[in-house]
């Protein structure tokens, strides 16, 4: 029976940053489970081109299967990487106030973890003469709200945490990975975590570390008889899932539109995001931007942009749909319930087409294409609102975790990823994820 100091269940951002750094210690024992594939490292040529490529969303590969095939929002990598194996590579971190979890949750407190994570994976400001003619034009309407996205793109890759915390550990005598491998449960015995149910067999650990997104972890904790209505303990496992939520609009471009996208993809090439402009609602409180309205670029030129709520107050779940970990999740992301959200949407949607309308943008929009110009913001939100891809909350800090991301009532069983975070930051979550595996790291 393979026994290790500590045990990784799931090779996600989080996961693979973990493995980095725990395995830096050559005297503790990691093992790095994943679900999906692992390709190796970077340099013997064997990852799919659809996750190397962070032009676009690499969404039509390595997925978990859906309890909803229509779901897009439920989509999440099945991937050494995870979601930052798929994602678009922007590394946004929140306001201040988006991290006072409580106790020593603060944004001073967490601040260097974040700036470490940033570094580890590389990011940099995309220079000027890479935006396309449609992003430049939505950052020079949107003034000194607008956000030039910071990246983690080296040579032309998406750096995902495989890259920048797996690879460098690869061979280190001390880190196991087991790819292909699913996770059933933890296994438990006197109030204590020993190991893990994987694969069809059993992995002993001195310490457990679920790290499977905030779909996956409260998954595990529930098949493992953590949660609401658990046997081995009574936790809201699964409950308070949020995601930002949002939509978008499309419009025929013009002909200047496409005459400059030519010239530039020849010598820059073409990027789907680049550029955000933040905004505030009517509703929003002080030291908060809860608004982000962005253009994006598709294969043809396709030009379209989209509005999201960045501190959304409706909550979800994630329940079981049977107890096999094959069995695809019953998700609820409770899109919204509070019709406040409606309302901060509304607006963002309102901004969205003030943008296509101004001076700068204008002359390469025509017309919109969708919803229509005939269709009302409120009426356009109800009917099309969708995720962001970044759910969190399922296993959130107080109230299913301790301060160090401990199972509350057990000491040696941690949860580390998006499912910890018990605030969602009104920016992009991938950094937010990484750096909280970064301080994290110091405590298990």
């Amino acid at each position: 029976m393979a026994r290790f100091d500590v045990l990784i269940l799931g090779a996600g951002a989080a996961g693979c940053a973990l493995a980095g750094r725990l395995s830096e210690n050559p005297d503790r024992s990691v093992c790095l489970v994943e679900a999906g594939p692992d390709y190796g490292h970077l340099s013997e040529g064997r990852w799919p081109a659809d996750i190397l490529d962070p032009r676009w969303l690499a969404l039509e590969s390595h997925l978990w299967e859906r309890d909803d095939p229509d779901d897009r929002s439920q989509a999440r990598a099945r991937i050494l990487g995870g979601c930052s194996a798929h994602n678009a590579c922007v590394l946004l971190e929140g306001a201040p106030s988006d991290y006072e979890w409580g106790g020593d949750w603060t944004y001073e407190a967490f601040a260097p973890y974040l700036r470490r994570a940033y570094e580890t994976l590389r990011g940099h400001v995309l220079a000027d003469e890479e935006l396309t003619p449609w992003h430049r034009a939505f950052r020079q309407a949107g003034g000194d709200d607008s956000i030039v996205h910071p990246v983690n793109i080296v040579d032309g890759v998406r750096w995902h945490t495989g890259f920048a915390y797996v690879d460098p550990a690869r061979a280190r005598e001390n880190l196991t990975i087991l790819a292909d491998v699913l996770v059933d449960r933890v296994l438990l015995e006197d109030g204590r975590a020993v190991g893990a149910l994987a694969g069809g067999r059993e992995l002993r650990a001195d310490t457990v570390v679920v790290s499977a997104s905030a779909y996956g972890s409260p998954a595990i904790l529930l098949r493992s008889g953590i949660g609401p209505e658990g046997e081995v303990a009574q936790l809201p496992v699964g409950e308070g899932l949020v995601d930002h939520v949002g939509t978008g609009a499309a419009w025929e471009p013009t002909e200047r539109l496409l005459a400059e996208t030519a010239a530039h993809e020849t010598e820059h090439g073409l990027y789907m995001g680049q550029v955000t402009v933040a905004a505030s609602s009517r509703s929003c409180p002080a030291g908060v931007r809860d608004l982000f309205v962005f253009p994006a670029l598709d294969v043809g030129p396709e030009i379209s942009g989209a509005a999201f709520a960045m501190k959304p107050r409706s909550r979800g779940s994630v329940r079981l749909n049977g107890p096999e970990p094959e069995t695809p999740l019953a998700i609820d992301h409770g899109f919204l319930r509070d019709e406040r959200d409606v309302e901060v949407l509304a607006e963002g949607f309102e901004r969205l087409r003030e943008l296509a309308a101004s001076p700068e943008v204008a002359p390469y929009a025509r017309c919109e294409l969708r919803p229509g110009e005939e269709v009302g913001a409120e009426d356009h939100v109800r009917a099309t609102a969708r995720g962001f891809f970044h759910p969190v909350g399922t296993c959130a800090i107080g109230s299913v975790l301790d301060e160090r991301c401990r199972v509350l009532g057990f000491e040696n069983l941690y949860v580390v990823d998006a499912s910890a975070i018990p605030e969602i930051p009104s920016a992009n979550t991938n950094l937010t994820t990484v750096a909280l595996a970064e301080r994290a790291a110091e405590w298990v």
